[in-house]
């Protein structure tokens, strides 16, 4: 292990990482407690990479790489991926990997957990259910863990983690949690370790971002407010100035570039001036972050610069500066932001520490919402020391005041003092309803799939996504929702905008300002397809995400999103870099039952199962021991996926589905309809051909009835035979009815005739379920039987690892078929 670390990293591997990688692989859990710039990331990573290529450990084959900030998430990206090939990155910004199919995956906290909860951030909510199952099997690391919401992030995190138990191994990290919230956390979680710097001495002595061990990092408490003056009065070479809000950041980078302008002789003559915040669009920021590593990073280019930025900064990016500037902030974010200063081996630098200016009554938002959680948010807004608590920054300034530097357990001196309290906050945690950490949040989320359980369980601030887009778009939009970058906004600040753009003499009380996706949630077939942008006038209720007139609102790559400035006017979206993979509705190609049921196994055979990795064996095992069947072995599991995916279609033989879609086709390729004879899973039909629509029309291939619960049924009466757990009964059948839509829970009359049943016939027969013989027909209408335990968590989480294999295996069968199968194998 160790020659295997120091060929990766480049280094002599410390002896705190070759312990996390003894316990991980041990198969115990870890809570990592390292100063910034120690190593951790790799800490995290390496036991992954070493297990990922060795069958015989038993380790998950998938890592899911978690922080709370977009930039955090871009720039270990970043490093990590030069490194190790298989990454992806899935923020709000960067969409690699929308459905986290990727080995190794970084991504924000806000993506991790909406997956798990159901609502996944950048998907529809008819595909709600198809992530959730990725976290379980998988080797979950949270990096920068005191930077969640206590209530929210953090405590949802917990509760997910205490829900998956052994189904992942974990890693919690952090540099600056005290040891008593390490110990609560550990003591409320199963089969976790404490790792700190403190059981390692030796390493304080070789770590570089610990040199030298005197006066590296001096501090200085200022009386005055953060301004450009201060600014440019200690700026030698390499200064970060650090801001708690946008709006705040872009006045001082204005400050800045005046001052330039006023006075081209000044000590800021030659020197670059960049702002970076989190409202640029992903190839600006993107362009912004890695110039900062060149201007910061290791070996940085000798040039005179100063960044002005907000909290996006500090932590996970690895730059260091001469000159420190930061507005007051929690001592958590304190010492992450000092992180940013004097970090390389041998560095020595200055940090000043400002109070925060008063608030501008005029800038108050004044509007009265009904729901006294969003007047809460609007007293937040209206708080000096947005984002943060007023007392945890005053006390953070108030200690601060008696140290000088930040030399040796000076930081964990502050941390132990300020937050020797904080291990009352999992207790905090622990109350509420089904076991508390917001486990009952968690299943009020898996019942509804909504996304407006954001703010409930994942960050408090309301973010708001924005898209801008013109009249012209509207209708391409309608078609093709997720194809444009957004930006992240507070809600409050945005409706403030809003307000203030509604209000003024310029504004047409005729036109739009936003628009929000409208979508049918239950649908059942791949025809139909509902979007359309609704107008929004009451701008106090917005949803999480909305599309606005770039009329009114502009973007420029220096100073990003504003409503101010008219020049930056009329400029949209850019479209993601990952638009031309999206499949969503894109034309079907006509398949038959058979080929299309093929076509998933191939899919699971080659994409997920992975013979060469043994990609699920860590899931399989860890479900067995999950519900009470430790004796299920490998090929038990294989053999009930295969059933799964060859009942999943199993209602398209039913007569009042399969007619219609014969009918279309027949049409479709000007066959007499009589003549036509082929059992089909999917038809030729194209949703933005018109002519297609009407033929649809014509043929009823709209009107046929839900198909998905008939298989679900059907797998209900005849599993018991095989598999006589009821786990794996409720589970499996509430895979196979939710396959299309997440809400989905019953099932139709039906009636199968011999002639169509000789469909599924050889697909049973070929993969050993020959002696089945499945239910033809129901008189009723009826919901598939399900959640029959009082133990309906942990029914549910088997149903989530099951319907996401069923619906990645649907989805890309349906849009690559000859990729998984070939036709001319069919000999039915």
């Amino acid at each position: 292990m160790k020659h295997y670390l120091k060929n990766k990293i480049g280094y002599e591997p410390y002896a705190y990482q070759l312990k996390v990688a003894e316990t991980l692989l041990e198969g115990k859990n870890i809570i990592l407690s390292v100063p910034t710039g120690a190593g951790k990331t790799w800490a995290s990573i390496i036991p992954f990479l070493y297990a990922q290529n060795r069958p015989n450990i038993p380790f998950p084959k998938k890592m899911i790489y978690s922080l709370p900030l977009r930039t955090l998430t871009n720039s270990i990206f970043e490093d990590v991926s030069k490194v190790v090939s298989g990454t992806s990155i899935q923020t709000g910004e960067y969409s690699d990997d929308p459905y986290f199919e990727k080995d190794i995956i970084f991504s924000t906290i806000d993506q991790t957990l909406s997956n798990f909860l159901c609502f996944p951030l950048p998907l529809s909510q008819r595909q709600a259910n198809i992530n959730a199952g990725a976290l379980i099997g998988s080797y979950l690391v949270f990096d920068e863990f005191h930077l969640l919401d206590e209530n929210l992030s953090m405590a949802t995190t917990i509760g997910m983690l205490k829900m998956l138990g052994n189904l992942s191994r974990c890693c919690i990290m952090t540099a600056t949690l005290s040891e008593g919230f390490m110990q609560s956390l550990k003591n409320n979680l199963s089969n976790y370790e404490i790792i700190t710097l403190d059981d390692f001495p030796d390493d304080k002595t070789k770590i570089g971002s610990l040199k030298p061990i005197l006066n590296k990092k001096t501090i200085t408490v200022s009386t005055e407010k953060l301004s450009a003056k201060s600014i440019i009065q200690f700026h030698n070479k390499k200064s970060i100035a650090i801001c708690n809000r946008v709006e705040r950041a872009q006045e001082i980078f204005n400050q800045l570039l005046e001052e330039q302008k006023e006075n081209p002789e000044s000590k800021l003559k030659s020197t670059k001036i960049i702002c970076l915040h989190s409202r640029f669009f992903d190839k600006d920021r993107k362009e912004k972050e890695q110039h900062l590593k060149e201007l910061f990073g290791k070996g940085a280019i000798n040039v005179s610069v100063i960044l002005v930025a907000t909290q996006v900064i500090e932590a996970g990016m690895d730059i260091s500066c001469e000159v420190l500037h930061t507005e007051i902030s929690p001592i958590s974010s304190f010492l992450q932001r000092a992180g940013r200063c004097a970090r390389f081996s041998d560095q020595t630098g200055k940090i000043f520490v400002y109070d925060v200016l008063d608030f501008d009554e005029k800038e108050k938002l004044t509007i009265e919402p009904e729901r006294e959680e969003d007047k809460t948010e609007i007293r937040k807004l209206n708080n000096q020391y947005l984002p943060y608590n007023i007392d945890d920054c005053r006390k953070t300034f108030t200690e601060l005041k008696r140290h000088s530097t930040l030399d040796g357990d000076i930081p964990k001196m502050l941390i132990e003092g300020i937050l020797k309290n904080d291990k009352d906050i999992i207790t905090g945690m622990s109350t509420g309803q089904d076991g508390g950490f917001n486990q009952s949040k968690i299943k009020e989320s898996w019942a509804s799939c909504a996304k407006n359980n954001y703010r409930n369980t994942i960050r408090d601030i309301q973010s708001v996504e924005i898209t801008l887009i013109t009249n012209e778009m509207i209708d391409e939009v309608s078609k093709y929702p997720y194809r444009h970058q957004s930006l992240g906004m507070y809600k409050w600040s945005f409706v403030a905008w809003l307000n203030k753009i509604f209000n003024s003499k310029d504004f047409d009380k005729e036109d739009w300002l936003v628009r929000t996706l409208e979508e049918s949630t239950i649908i059942d077939n791949d025809e139909q397809q509902n979007y359309q942008l609704a107008k929004v006038s009451d701008f106090k209720n917005l949803p999480n995400q909305v599309y606005v007139n770039a009329q009114y609102f502009g973007y420029h790559p220096d100073f990003g999103f504003n409503w101010q400035y008219s020049e930056s006017f009329g400029n949209t979206s850019p479209k993601k870099e990952w638009n031309d993979k999206e499949a969503e509705f894109k034309p079907l190609a006509k398949d038959t039952f058979y080929q299309h049921n093929m076509g998933l196994i191939g899919v699971f055979e080659k994409d997920l199962l992975r013979e060469d990795m043994n990609n699920l064996d860590f899931s399989f095992k860890e479900i067995s021991n999950f519900i009470g069947e430790s004796n299920l072995t490998r090929r038990d599991f294989i053999q009930l996926i295969q059933l799964m995916i060859i009942l999943h279609d199993y209602g398209k033989l039913n007569e009042r589905w399969q007619g219609p879609m014969q009918k279309f086709q027949a049409l479709k390729q000007n066959m007499n309809q009589y003549d036509f004879i082929e059992i089909l899973a999917h038809t030729d039909f194209n949703r933005n051909d018109e002519t297609d629509t009407q033929l649809a029309r014509q043929t009823q291939l709209f009107s046929r009835p839900p198909h998905a619960g008939v298989g679900a049924y059907a797998l209900q009466e005849i599993l018991p035979d095989l598999y006589d757990n009821d786990y794996l009964k409720s589970s499996i059948s509430l895979a196979i009815s939710r396959h299309h839509s997440p809400l989905s829970v019953s099932y139709p009359q039906f009636q199968i005739s011999d002639k169509n049943y000789q469909a599924i016939q050889p697909l049973l027969n070929k993969f050993g379920f020959n002696g089945l013989s499945l239910p033809k027909s129901n008189r009723h209408e009826s919901n598939i039987e399900g959640y029959v335990f009082d133990d309906w968590q942990r029914e549910h989480l088997v149903y989530l690892f099951f319907v996401r294999i069923l619906r990645l295996c649907d989805q890309k069968a349906t849009e690559n078929l000859s990729l998984y199968f070939k036709k001319e194998e069919e000999n039915v």
